[in-house]
């Protein structure tokens, strides 16, 4: 038996080992509270447990209840490190690639690990032996077999990345402004949030998916990288809103000690 230096209240080292010995104790100051959060205890997991969250059925800001959410627990770090606010916006987020050599294959990974809602690709070019210095998805099969393009190249791994998050192919041969501008993509019933273009396309084709996409509110990015030179360039539209208040980073403090009395 020990004795608390506040209070004089007597604890004791030993854990009840049956319903009889927790039944004693029913006596102790604090059995009413241990009981009510056992009961409360009780109640939440079996709420929780009624129904499952199912790939599909997760639209980031959209979830409600206490329903028991697997994606949610499998990127608990990333929402302690990126806070609540911002992960449900990355959720709400879909992304056409285009372009899947380098910079638009190790694009597509960062999106897909960071759980945005949907990342769709669209490149037609067909594998060569060069391209896996670039694509690190890029297999010898797939060039020997001469009709693989690189988005179908990397469309398999890409997806074991998460299964949380779906990643598709547009399937035409162009970029046609009725598949840019549709409003359900990948059945997330949202449009396309950023446009991110990594290969070189020709200058008409270029300043018209600009515009397309700066009209339409959608972020325009390009990325291109020719060997050692690179360019960037991003259009984030007439009405782009910053939510940060005061623009100054954020202070990170670390925990050094913890003491429990």
């Amino acid at each position: 038996m020990k004795t608390a230096k506040h209070g004089q209240q007597k604890i004791s080292n030993k854990r009840p080992s049956s319903p009889s010995s927790v039944a004693a104790n029913t006596n102790s100051p604090n059995s009413d509270n241990n009981h009510k959060r056992s009961r409360t205890s009780s109640h939440i997991c079996s709420e929780k447990m009624e129904t499952n969250l199912t790939w599909g059925e997760w639209m980031g800001a959209h979830k409600t209840g206490n329903l028991v959410d697997n994606e949610s627990e499998r990127i608990d770090r990333q929402k302690a490190a990126f806070g609540h606010d911002t992960i449900a916006r990355l959720k709400d987020l879909n992304v056409l690639i285009v372009g899947c050599q380098g910079v638009g294959v190790e694009t597509a990974k960062n999106l897909i690990l960071s759980n945005v809602g949907g990342v769709v690709l669209w490149d037609t070019t067909i594998c060569k032996e060069f391209h896996r210095g670039s694509n690190f998805y890029v297999t010898p099969e797939n060039v020997a077999s001469g009709d693989v393009t690189l988005a179908d190249a990397s469309l398999g791994e890409l997806r074991s990345l998460n299964p949380f998050c779906r990643v598709e192919i547009l399937g035409s041969n162009s970029l046609s402004d009725e598949a840019l501008l549709s409003n359900d993509v990948l059945g997330t019933r949202r449009p396309f949030s950023a446009v991110v273009v990594t290969q070189l396309l020709p200058k008409q084709a270029l300043f018209h998916l600009n515009e397309i996409a700066r009209t339409n509110g959608i972020v325009f990015i390009m990325a291109l990288n020719n060997g050692v030179t690179s360019s960037i360039f991003s259009d984030f539209g007439p009405r782009h809103e910053i939510s940060d208040a005061t623009g100054e980073p954020t202070q990170t403090l670390a925990v050094s000690n913890i003491e429990i009395l």
